[in-house]
């Protein structure tokens, strides 16, 4: 069996989220940016289930910081 190669763009760190990096928890001591990439390939819930869900738990905290930035939420100190 062929391995799927993903053709989706790299998810990258925006600028304007930088300042609150800090606030990302839960990486497990991993890159933001490579969970963020993390397309379930290498890891998945049946052959690395803590990695699975520091995935899903980084993306989800990445996704609360987009929509406050897009409702003009989110003020840099």
């Amino acid at each position: 069996m062929q391995k799927k190669h993903s053709k989706k763009k790299p998810w990258v760190f925006p600028i304007w989220m930088e300042p609150f990096r800090h606030t990302i928890s839960n990486t497990g001591g991993n890159p933001v940016e490579e969970l963020m990439n993390d397309d379930g390939t290498n890891s998945n819930v049946f052959n690395n289930a803590p990695r699975a869900l520091i995935c899903v738990a980084v993306k989800s905290q990445i996704n609360l910081l987009e929509r406050l930035h897009n409702a003009g939420l989110l003020y840099e100190q």
